[in-house]
C-alpha cells in the first residue's frame, strides 16, 4: 500500500472554490498541498500521496483528472478520490476507483465568484459516497471544515444541480432581468439593484423566517390580476422578460397562496398584441 499523509488533503484544481478550499483545510491543519491540475506538468504529482485528493476542477475536466491521478499514481488503495461538482456523481472518478481509491463527490452548496476565500462555516455540503465507512469520514471531514454535510443521491444530482441554481446564478439572472425591466422607467443599473436588493434580501429573511408559503406578497398573492394584465402588456416587446415573467407567476400558482389564483390564470392564457405579433 503506497505511503500517505494521514488526515490530509490534497486540493487539485485552484480556481475559486478551489482557494476557498485550501484556505480553510490550512487553517484546520488539513492542508497537505495545492495542486494546480496541470497534467503536463510532473512535478505537479508531488501531492498526489495524501489520504484525501479533493479535485476543484472544472465539471468537463474531471474524468481527464482522474485518470491523470490514476496514471501518476497507479496504486491508490488506502486513498479517497473526490470531487466537487454539483452536477455530476462519482462514477465520473471511475479511472480513480480502477485504481483503488475510494470515490466520492462532495459539493458546496455556497457561491464562490472570486478567489477571495470564502469562509465554509455553516455552509452545507452535498456528499455522495459508496459506502457508509466513506461517508462518516467525509462527513467528519466537513465538519472539521465548519460544514453541515447532508446526503445527496447520485441518480439525482443533475435536477439537485439545478434547482441549487435557483439559489444563486439564476437568482442574478433574475434581478438582471429586473434591472432590464426598469431601464425604460429611467432608470439605470446601479439605481435598480439600489430598489431590488433590499427587497430580494428581505423576501430571502423572510423564507427563512416563515417559509415559501408564508413569504409571498405582492400581485400574485393579492389576486391583482389587473396589475398582472398590465405588466404583460408592457412586457411584451421584450423577447426574454416576458416568458420568464409568464412562467414564474405560474410556478408562483402552482407552488404559492393566491388571493384568486383563476383570475390570474386568465390573464397567463391570454396572448398579448405584441406577441401575437411576433409569433
Amino acid at each position: 500500500m503506497p505511503t500517505r499523509r494521514a488526515t490530509q488533503v490534497s486540493v487539485i484544481g485552484m480556481g475559486n472554490w478551489g482557494h476557498s478550499l485550501a484556505a480553510q483545510l490550512a487553517a484546520s491543519g488539513l492542508l497537505a498541498a495545492r495542486v494546480h491540475a496541470q497534467p503536463a506538468r510532473r512535478a505537479a504529482a508531488a501531492g498526489l500521496d495524501a489520504s484525501v485528493l479533493w479535485l476543484c476542477v472544472p465539471d468537463a475536466a474531471i474524468a481527464s483528472t482522474a485518470h491523470w491521478i490514476s496514471t501518476e499514481r497507479p496504486d491508490l488503495r488506502g486513498q479517497t478520490v473526490l470531487h466537487s461538482s454539483g452536477a455530476l456523481d462519482r462514477t465520473v472518478l471511475e479511472a480513480a476507483g480502477q485504481a483503488g481509491a475510494q470515490t466520492a463527490s462532495v459539493h458546496p452548496m455556497m457561491s464562490f465568484p472570486t478567489r477571495r476565500p470564502v469562509a465554509l462555516h455553516g455552509v452545507r455540503f452535498g456528499v455522495e459516497t459508496g459506502d457508509a465507512s466513506t461517508q462518516r469520514r467525509l462527513f467528519r471531514l466537513v465538519r472539521r471544515l465548519g460544514g453541515v454535510p447532508f446526503t445527496v443521491d447520485g441518480k439525482g444530482k443533475a435536477i439537485y444541480h439545478a434547482g441549487a441554481m435557483c439559489g444563486s446564478p439564476l437568482l442574478v439572472a433574475l434581478l438582471a432581468a429586473g434591472v432590464d425591466a426598469m431601464r425604460p422607467a429611467g432608470l439605470g443599473e446601479r439605481e435598480a439593484l439600489a430598489l431590488l436588493t433590499p427587497m430580494a434580501t428581505a423576501t430571502i429573511a423572510n423564507v427563512e423566517r416563515n417559509g415559501l408559503a408564508g413569504s409571498c406578497s405582492g400581485p400574485l398573492a393579492r389576486g391583482d390580476a389587473a396589475t398582472v394584465k398590465l405588466h404583460r402588456k408592457a412586457l411584451a416587446a421584450h423577447p426574454l422578460l416576458a416568458p420568464i415573467y409568464d412562467a414564474l407567476a405560474r410556478l408562483a400558482l402552482a407552488d404559492l397562496p393566491s388571493a384568486d389564483p383563476a383570475a390570474i390564470e386568465a390573464v397567463l392564457k391570454q396572448r398579448t398584441a405584441k406577441r401575437r405579433t411576433l409569433e
